[in-house]
Parts: C-alpha cells; structure tokens; sequence
C-alpha cells in the first residue's frame, strides 16, 4: 500500500501533477464537450512544464509524436477551409477552431507523458499504472455516497453520460494490462484491476465495452502462458466471481435487467434505419467526393443523413468522412508508429480500442490517447530490456572466454 502512495499522491516532482490528473479525469463537472476541472489543471501543468523546460523525448518517442501532429495540422487545414467555405451560411456545431483544439491539447498530454517518461523512466510507469487503479477505486467508493445520474438505466457515475464510462473503463484496463508487463507490481493488482473496470463496464451497461474486457482478459491469459497452473487458477477464480456476480447478486441482476430493457429501447429505431445509417457512415456513400480530401467537423447540416445536425457516432467514420484519403492516410502512420516492432499481445490490447470507435465518437476522449501513447513507451522499456539483456550475456561470454584461456604473462614478467 505504502508502494502505491509513493508513486501517487506522494510522486516526486512532475509525477505528483500527472498522477492527480489521471486520478481526477474521470469527474466531470461541466457539460460533455466543455473543459474539466482536470483539463484545465493539466493544462496549466503542461504550459509551466514546456515553459520551464519543454519537451525532451526519446527519437522513437519523437517519430510518434511528429506523426500525429502532422494529423493534427492537416486537419487545421481543413477544417479552416470549411469555415472559410460556410462564411455567411448557417453552421452547425463547435466552431472550426474548438474543433481543433481537442486534438491539439491531447497532443500535448501525449507528449507529455512521453517527455515525463524520458525524464523518470519506470517511475512514470508505476505512477501511471496505480493512478488508474486508484481512479477506478476513487469512483466506485464515491458512487455509494454520491447520488450519480445516467440515462435510464445506464449508468455514467462522474461522467456526464454512459459510454464515457464504457470507454473509459476499456482504456484504463488497457493502460494496466500494457504497463504490467514491464514492471514488477503484486498480480493481486493486476486481477483486481478486471473486476474494478468490470464494474464500470456493467454499471454502464455498455455491450462494447465487457466485449472488449472478456478479449483483454483472454490475451493477458494467453500471454502469461495459460497453461500455467496460476493462470488456470486464476482463470477458475475471476470467472466463479463473475458468475456469482451476475446471477446471485443484485449487481448482477440489476444489469441483467437494465440490459433487457436498454435492448427493448433500441428495438424502438425504425426497422428501415439500418446501423450504417444509424452511426451516420451514411455520409460516406451519400457525398462520396468528400473523401478526396475531407468534409471537416461542423457544418453538419450540409449532409445528406440520418443522424441531422450532429457529428457522426464513430471515430472511425469520423476520420475517413472528414479528413477523407490524405487525413485517412496521416493518422495510419499515427497508428503504426505506435504498434510497430511489438510483441502480437500488445497488437490485441490495443484492437478493442480502436474497434471501440467502430461505433462510438471518442477521439476527444483524452484517457484513449493517453492508452495509446503507452504503446511506444513500452517499446522503448522492452528496448532497454533487451539491450541489457545482451550485455549480460556478453559479458558472461567474455567471463567464461577468461576462465577457459588464461591472460598470458607479459613478456619478461616473472
């Protein structure tokens, strides 16, 4: 307990900001889309930060961060071009500039991070690491004392709606299940960390989400060699709790309940609206020139489309539609520059969060950039692993090389 403290709340230096941060991200006080507590406290830490001593990084940790600011000056273009474009016309949505910003401030959080990483080494992996825990802790505990608000019987708890929850109950998981591969912290974390992020997921009825847990979950097995007499052991544990959980508790019966009726809910879209044109892809195929080189965000009531006045419920719709083929491209890079070179687990750990955005806008959703920049971060600690690992070896070679072919005297040495 006294280890979680010390890289936490009692975190030296720029760790102490980063960790509060990550531990007050999930509260919301304010509409969805506006500027949290947290986001504004970040982002004076990360103004004082660059002022004092800007940001220094690793070159690989570089290269990413290069690619997605390409991404991000693209998407400036174009969404300056659009506004250009609409002067004097009615303009639904946040103005082109607001629309911007989201990605420039998680840019700056990313690299952030990476400047911390390069700074504290482990250290930023450890705080990282429990401050989500923690996070998860934080929510749970205040939930039963402070009355929390969804739609109908989705839960949000802080947030101000249900798949922020989802979402956020996929990144968190995925930052732990990354970090604790490179670093030595009890399994007893590890495995609490499933039910904690479980119990979001199920409070916010999000099918999505406990999909993608149940696939996290198989990979950390698979992983860890699911063989091992632990893992099947632990496998048997988890999934008897969760089996109590939901048939015997009133956690359980309660989500059984609240999922039946969300189901019915949905039974209520017109059967000839289908899901393409549900999530607004519609788009796609109805202005298909707009993929030369972009629609832009805002301005939605120029589409032809279901979903009128309001920005596409996808990521991935969302980038392709109004970034079109070059934006398309330069956030592909993005992507590979972060997976590239990585063992095939962490390849898995990150799908469901990518898939996630399939059906759901969450590229404002700062802890999904934050699980993604774990990705490279992790590729530089198994570089440092591996280069040790061959000093070693070298220099046990050359040890056994001594202990088998003596030094020879110097000549005219007694």
């Amino acid at each position: 307990m006294f280890d979680i403290f010390k890289h936490t709340i009692g975190a030296k230096g720029w760790l102490k900001a980063w960790s509060i941060y990550l531990m007050a991200f999930p509260f919301y006080f304010f509409p969805a889309g506006s500027a949290q507590p947290s986001d504004l406290f970040i982002a004076a830490t990360i103004g004082i930060y660059v002022l004092s001593q800007g940001f220094k990084m690793f070159r690989d940790s570089r290269d990413v961060f290069d690619k997605f600011l390409r991404f991000c000056i693209y998407l400036t273009i174009i969404n300056f071009a659009v506004f250009i474009f609409l002067l004097g016309q009615k303009n639904s949505g946040l103005p082109w500039y607001i629309m911007s910003a989201f990605y420039y401030f998680n840019l700056m959080v990313m690299g952030f991070a990476l400047a911390l990483y390069r700074q504290y080494g482990r250290s930023f992996l450890y705080t990282t690491i429990y401050s989500c825990v923690l996070a998860a802790i934080l929510q749970i505990s205040l939930s039963f004392v402070f009355s929390t608000e969804g739609e109908g019987v989705r839960g949000a708890l802080f947030f101000t709606n249900p798949n922020q929850l989802g979402y956020y109950s996929l990144c968190g998981l995925a930052v732990v299940l990354v970090l604790e591969t490179m670093l030595k912290i009890p399994k007893l974390i590890v495995y609490s960390s499933f039910l904690l992020f479980s119990y979001l997921a199920v409070v916010s009825v999000s099918k999505a989400a406990l999909g993608a847990l149940i696939i996290l979950f198989g990979v950390y097995l698979l992983a860890n060699g699911i063989i091992s007499l632990r893992n099947i052991a632990v496998l048997v544990v988890v999934g008897g709790i969760g089996y109590f959980a939901l048939l015997k508790t009133d956690i359980g019966r309660t989500f059984q309940r609240n999922l039946e009726i969300r189901e019915l809910n949905d039974s209520d879209r017109p059967d000839t609206v289908t899901e393409w044109e549900y999530r607004g892809y519609d788009r796609i195929t109805n202005h298909p020139y707009f993929l030369v080189f972009g629609a832009g965000e805002g301005g939605y009531n120029r589409f032809d489309t279901y979903i009128e006045k309001h920005e596409m419920h996808s990521s991935v719709g969302t980038i392709i539609f109004c970034y079109g083929i070059p934006g398309t491209v330069l956030f592909t890079l993005f992507v590979l520059s972060l997976l590239r070179r990585l063992p095939w687990y962490y390849i898995i750990y990150a799908f469901p969060l990518f898939a996630y955005g399939i059906t759901h806008m969450g590229l404002r959703f700062t802890i999904f950039w934050v699980a993604l920049i774990m990705f490279p971060i992790i590729r530089t600690e198994i570089a440092k692993r591996n280069y040790i690992i061959k000093k070693r070896r070298l220099e046990a070679v050359k040890n056994n090389y001594r202990a088998i072919i003596p030094e020879v005297p110097a000549q005219g040495a007694i």
